[in-house]
C-alpha cells in the first residue's frame, strides 16, 4: 500500500509539473486575450512547475516537510488558475461551458489542500519526535 501511495503521489507531482510546463510554454489563448498578456498563465504555470518538482523531491526522498511545501505551491497555483478561469467564465458574455473545467480545477485544488493539511499532522509528529531527541 505504501509503495502504491508513493508511486501515485510521485505520478501526481510529475503531472502537476508537466501541466505547469504547458502553461509556461503554451499559455492558453483565452487567458492571454482576457488579461491582454500571457503573464498570469505563465505565473501560475511556473508555480505548478516549482510545486510539482518540490513535491516530487519530497516523495522520492521521504522528507514530509519538502513534500508539504511543494503541495502548498500546487494549492497556490491551483487557486490562481481557478480564479483566472472564473474571471474568464464570468466575463460578458458568460461562457457557462467553462463551468465544468472551473469546478474540476477547484476540486483538484481542494484535494491538494487536503493533502497539504494531512501532511501537516505528519510534519507535527516528526517535529515532536525530533524535539524529544
Amino acid at each position: 500500500m505504501n509503495r502504491t501511495s508513493r508511486f501515485l503521489r510521485a505520478l501526481g507531482s510529475v503531472l502537476f509539473l508537466a501541466s505547469g510546463l504547458f502553461y509556461v510554454l503554451a499559455p492558453p489563448h483565452t487567458t492571454t486575450s482576457f488579461f491582454d498578456t500571457p503573464f498570469p498563465a505563465i505565473a501560475w504555470g511556473s508555480v505548478f512547475v516549482f510545486g510539482g518538482f518540490v513535491s516530487l523531491l519530497g516523495v522520492i526522498t521521504g522528507y514530509v516537510h519538502v513534500e508539504r511545501f511543494g503541495v502548498f505551491a500546487i494549492v497556490v497555483a491551483g487557486s490562481c488558475l481557478s480564479i483566472g478561469q472564473a474571471l474568464v467564465m464570468f466575463d460578458v458574455p458568460i461562457t457557462w461551458t467553462r463551468g465544468g473545467g472551473l469546478l474540476v480545477y477547484v476540486a483538484f485544488t481542494l484535494f491538494s489542500f487536503e493533502r497539504w493539511y494531512r501532511l501537516g499532522a505528519e510534519e507535527q509528529a516528526i517535529n515532536a519526535i525530533a524535539d524529544e531527541g
